[in-house]
């Protein structure tokens, strides 16, 4: 899926403030994580995720430039 910017969605981050839960999709290798709950355990998985799913994604990862 492409934005009006030319650059390519290739997550979806779901954070559920009522519930307190959130859960990570790639949409390059379909892959998911979580969903986690609890104030704390919410605010690690958010402020880690974008940095550690690329670790195990499955998919090719492209170079940022």
């Amino acid at each position: 899926m492409s934005r009006p910017d030319g650059r390519e969605v290739t997550a979806l981050l779901v954070v559920d403030l009522e519930n307190i839960r959130a859960r990570y999709e790639c949409l390059r290798c379909s892959g998911r994580e979580g969903p986690v709950f609890g104030t704390r355990a919410v605010s690690e998985f958010v402020a880690a995720i974008r940095a550690d799913h690329p670790q195990r994604c499955t998919a090719p990862q492209e170079i940022n430039r």
